[in-house]
């Protein structure tokens, strides 16, 4: 239906019931602690992590943001990005912003 809203929950807020989700393909899988994303050198197995950027001749471009801690509405902590107006990198840990460059 055009123009109205159409709820995507399983939950129907109208109806006060939980509506009907068939999980069964879900329940069937099991979750791998080992599972990774891997970009770059592959041949490395010792590289722990989640996800792991490795190269010998390539970096990770960080995101690139004017004055972060001013346009950054609601920013996640951990967030990193590359401040364009001051030329540093700005990193929130969820209280503050905290500078890193050159001196």
């Amino acid at each position: 239906m055009a123009g109205t809203w159409q709820t995507l929950s399983a939950a129907d807020p109208n109806a006060g019931t939980l509506a009907s989700v068939d999980t069964s393909l879900q329940e069937t899988k099991t979750e791998v602690p080992s599972a990774m994303v891997r970009i770059g050198d592959t041949e490395n197995p010792d590289l722990k992590g989640i996800l792991v950027l490795s190269d010998t001749d390539k970096a990770m471009v960080l995101p690139k943001v004017a004055s972060p801690h001013l346009n950054i509405i609601d920013p996640a902590p951990g967030l990193v990005v590359y401040d364009t107006t001051a030329h540093q990198i700005a990193v929130f840990n969820g209280q503050g912003w905290s500078f890193w460059g050159p001196k």
